[in-house]
């Protein structure tokens, strides 16, 4: 009867071992989009806005802003997170996850290349993480977020994460195309598990409090008032995430 009991507690004490661990996940992207959304102003200004984020002038440069979200969600968001996320240097110092790119099923090098440019031109990301972009095949198995498992199996991951930012003109006050625009914020957090299921999309946005004038549906600014709007959105959306980020993550570690 004693042997019976030493067995049950042994068995109980290791699930309890088991149970209480939590799960390990990897951080495999954290980028921004440079390329302010603009299908909310009117369609002959798009491309003129669209050209300015690209130019590279030093007056619109989105990667200080980055980096103090990226800062943010390390120093306070990590924390309330319900499993466990593994450092930065093991992923970001394994050797394949560096020579992954997320271009698997491109065969032609001028496609990959002309694709490496694009997302060199549109994206920025934290040093040390390439930009992945989730998807890319309808079969699971075949998906970013699939090689990413496999690649990352010998470190023990349990799921992947894909944190990224991008923005929006938002029109706040506009009637006849006479108004006021703002710019919106958005960030997008994607959590799979093992199976490359999604448990977790999160989407929160907040617009700027700063804006410009809209004029026959385009807005009127320049570079001085670009990135404070930028700022400003930002800065209330990490404000907001905050305090809404535990409500996201509840059940997360259920499904994972």
């Amino acid at each position: 009867m004693k042997k019976v009991f030493v067995i049950f507690i042994c068995a109980l004490f290791a699930t309890t071992i088991i149970y209480g661990q939590k799960k390990r996940v990897a951080l495999v992207t954290f980028y921004v989009d440079k390329y302010i959304n603009a299908d909310k102003i009117v369609e002959t200004s798009r491309a003129s806005t669209y050209e300015k984020t690209r130019e590279d002038d030093p007056r619109f440069d989105l990667r200080p802003i980055l980096q103090n979200f990226h800062e943010t969600f390390m120093k306070d968001y990590v924390k309330k997170f319900p499993f466990e996320l593994i450092p930065e240097e093991e992923v970001l110092n394994h050797e394949m996850f560096k020579a992954y790119k997320g271009l698997d099923g491109i065969e032609s090098q001028d496609s990959i290349d002309n694709l490496n440019d694009a997302i060199n031109d549109r994206f920025i990301s934290i040093e040390g993480y390439n930009v992945l972009l989730t998807g890319g095949n309808v079969l699971r198995s075949w998906r970013t977020e699939s090689h990413l498992i496999k690649i990352l199996e010998d470190i023990d991951v349990d799921g992947v994460m894909f944190v990224y930012m991008h923005y929006a003109w938002e029109p706040k006050v506009a009637m006849g195309g006479l108004g006021n625009c703002g710019i919106r914020a958005y960030i997008n957090m994607d959590l799979f598990n093992k199976e490359s299921k999604k448990v977790l999309k999160l989407e929160e946005f907040a617009t700027s409090k700063k804006g410009v004038a809209l004029i026959q549906g385009a807005p009127i600014f320049n570079y001085d008032k670009l990135m404070p709007m930028c700022e400003s959105a930002t800065d209330k959306l990490l404000d907001d995430l905050n305090k809404e980020l535990p409500k996201y993550i509840k059940k997360v570690d259920k499904k994972l």
